[in-house]
């Protein structure tokens, strides 16, 4: 159960990290919610670096 709950959070890192860089090339939120699987609140609080 553990490795799987790991596995989750590894893919979930993978989703921000991915939506960050899709909004910094000029992506919507919506696109990006819809290709990630993020909501469009977790993709509104990403902190752009």
């Amino acid at each position: 159960m553990k490795s799987f709950e790991g596995l989750e959070k590894g893919e979930h890192k993978q989703a921000l990290e991915s939506a960050r860089k899709m909004l910094m090339k000029g992506y919507n939120k919506a696109d990006v919610s819809d290709i990630t699987g993020l909501s469009i609140e977790e993709i509104e609080n990403l902190k752009m670096v």
